[in-house]
């Protein structure tokens, strides 16, 4: 499981876009704001999946730990289906919403993308389209 990190705007997407096109070609799927069927997943396709917010937001009613954990299992099953990038929009180094349901969106969303990076065999943070390794390698080097 690829993952990769920034502000908004900063090149995520492009460089996924680069990334991908250094691979094997294979199908590209990508999902904004939702998540694949487990049962559609297949493994002659790569998953790009984004705006996590939009996934997270209609389980604010939840807790935040709880629902971080809902959503990671279902990526990781994802993931060991199928070749999956993550991008995800880092939210933590701006201003603490006053909402309430504005923070909860903030910190589920920094909850899921602790356990996305624990367990992602590559983190790549791109910040004003500046890749970093945070861990694993880029692809093709060891």
């Amino acid at each position: 499981m690829f993952i990769i990190l920034g502000g908004a705007h900063n090149g995520k997407r492009a460089y996924v876009e680069d990334l991908i096109a250094q691979l094997p070609t294979k199908e590209l799927v990508k999902y904004e704001g939702a998540l694949p069927q487990i049962e559609e997943v297949t493994g002659n396709k790569r998953y790009i999946i984004s705006n996590f917010e939009q996934i997270v937001l209609p389980h604010l009613h939840q807790p935040e730990d709880q629902v971080a954990q809902q959503i990671f299992e279902r990526i990781a099953e994802i993931s060991a289906r199928a070749e999956v990038f993550c991008i995800c929009t880092d939210t933590s180094r701006g201003v603490v919403p006053l909402e309430k349901e504005a923070r909860q969106l903030r910190d589920t969303c920094g909850r899921l993308y602790q356990k996305l990076c624990s367990e992602g065999h590559t983190v790549v943070r791109v910040w004003y389209g500046i890749p970093q390794i945070l861990k694993g390698a880029h692809y093709g080097q060891n």
